[in-house]
């Protein structure tokens, strides 16, 4: 992704323009990283998750250079489960109120369930930047830390206004959801007192994507329009037939999809 860290040059603290990201992980060493902790969380009951993460992401930081010289993650197992535990007194009581509500009464418990299941949603997304600025925190490179401004939920709810827009055209502004967030994202990303910046445009993903959104929406749309032709409430009897070929093409098409996404994407990634 073009993401740019501003006022930077080889003689200071930022990468070079022309540097490049690199990455000399061993397979085998982390296979058997992620095996020895699926073990200990076995044996921890999935307690020794904050530890098998705080490793993983220490493994593959300290691989990951720019120029020859590697980031450093400085978290601590301590702070996940710190942060877990927080984010349970949060839901917790969510929880015990909409339980008592629903023992209350079965309408009200109705009610409830449609403003609790946004909580989750926009809680989610405020959880997803939250999580991205504690990464940040932790990362550092020629001794110089990352860290992050913004508001998560000032995020979360332009999460959720790209979410409706992208719902109600099925899809078709996804482009332009996924460029404003990252440029939400990179705006507040710091490299010491170095601001981050994305200059990646919804215009440019969409040429990118139409073709796959086409491929993906297509069926989905042939299928309705065969529903509603084929409907008793449909149009005329003539073109039930018709509307009959059309619903099993759209079928069809979506059973074929998971087996031609992997060339769409590659034919992407060549754009």
């Amino acid at each position: 992704m073009p993401i740019i860290l501003p006022g930077a040059t080889p003689a200071t603290r930022g990468p070079a323009p022309d540097a490049r990201p690199a990455f000399n992980g061993n397979g085998r060493e982390f296979v058997g990283l992620c095996a020895r902790g699926a073990a200990f969380q076995l044996f921890t009951f999935g307690f020794y998750r904050f530890w098998l993460a705080t490793d993983i992401r220490r493994h593959l930081w300290s691989r990951t250079s720019i120029n020859g010289e590697p980031f450093e993650y400085t978290g601590r197992p301590r702070e996940l489960l710190i942060g877990f535990l927080i984010a349970l007194a949060i839901l917790a009581p969510v929880q015990v109120v909409y339980f008592l509500a629903g023992l209350r009464a079965e309408q009200a418990q109705a009610f409830a369930s449609l403003p609790l299941s946004l909580f989750y949603i926009l809680f989610g997304q405020f959880a997803v930047y939250r999580a991205r600025r504690y990464r940040l925190t932790r990362t550092v490179w020629r001794g110089v830390r990352f860290w992050m401004s913004g508001s998560g939920w000032a995020y979360a709810f332009r999460w959720l206004g790209w979410s409706l827009l992208v719902l109600f055209t099925l899809g078709l502004v996804y482009p332009w959801m996924r460029a404003s967030l990252e440029r939400y994202k990179m705006k507040h990303t710091y490299y010491g007192d170095l601001k981050g910046d994305f200059t990646g445009r919804g215009s440019e993903f969409f040429r990118r994507g139409f073709l796959i959104w086409l491929v993906c929406v297509a069926p989905l749309a042939m299928l309705i329009a065969g529903g509603v032709m084929t409907s008793p409430v449909g149009a005329a009897k003539g073109l039930r037939e018709s509307g009959l070929v059309l619903a099993s093409a759209g079928g069809l098409w979506m059973l074929a999809i998971p087996f031609v996404w992997p060339y769409f994407r590659a034919l992407e990634w060549r754009w």
